[in-house]
């Protein structure tokens, strides 16, 4: 019985000890959209009663046109979370489905020194934002305002020196689409408005945010945003 028992045991642990060990497939994506680099930024300036605007930032302040001139750039956009450097779609196929990656690469900062906020320093880096064909396709034909909602997304710092790591990227997606995600996972929101300015169809948006009810943190289309031309808008979009 002991033998029995002893060549049972060396047999559980032979089986235990060589089991294989296999590394998880990779993603790659399969279609990639134009960038669209360029979108004016508007907002309302209550104060002044007049309307602001600079290229690929939301920011209110008309100083950085005059008295600070030299910090407009860089430095003013990694201070607003609506910025952007470029927007592009690349879509992927995880477990046999279609999903589309929004990519912004944007310019974010922070002091070195919060305490006393001194040694402002700024870097670029890429998000990515997840969504699935049925949320995507509200993209591809819309009048008026849509969003597109996904609770998958990603954040990537680039190097000073060169550009994002897109195998990285690609590894960090894939782990945040294993992660499974309740009602109280942040969702983020991307809201877009076909509309007529001056005439002409425009599309307003803002790049996707974790979104929330307080006016500091919500969206207003009557009071900002950015705004471009359907064929410039349509350069991000994969059909």
């Amino acid at each position: 019985m002991k033998v029995i028992l002893v060549i049972l045991f060396g047999c559980f642990v032979f089986t235990s000890f060589s089991q294989s060990r296999e590394n998880r497939q990779k993603l790659s994506f399969k279609d990639s959209s134009e960038k669209l680099t360029s979108s004016t930024g508007w907002s309302y300036n209550e104060t002044l009663g007049e309307w602001v605007n600079y290229d690929n930032v939301i920011e209110k302040d008309n100083r950085y046109k005059t008295t600070w001139e030299s910090l407009n750039g860089e430095f003013m956009m990694s201070h607003k979370q609506q910025n952007f450097i470029s927007i592009q779609t690349k879509s992927l196929i995880f477990n046999d489905e279609e999903f589309f990656v929004l990519l912004v690469k944007k310019v974010n900062g922070r002091y070195e020194y919060p305490s006393i906020r001194e040694d402002w320093y700024t870097w670029e880096e890429v998000r990515g934002y997840v969504f699935n064909k049925i949320e995507y396709d509200k993209i591809l034909e819309f009048d008026g305002e849509i969003k597109l909602k996904t609770k998958t997304s990603i954040d990537l710092e680039i190097p000073q020196f060169g550009d994002y790591d897109e195998p990285l990227l690609l590894d960090l997606i894939q782990t945040e689409m294993n992660k499974e995600k309740s009602k109280y996972s942040p969702e983020y929101t991307f809201p877009i408005l076909k509309t007529t300015s001056d005439g002409s169809e425009v599309i307003r948006f803002y790049v996707p945010n974790y979104w929330r009810s307080s006016s500091s943190y919500s969206y207003d289309f009557d009071k900002e945003y950015f705004e471009s031309t359907i064929s410039e808008f349509n350069k991000i979009i994969i059909r």
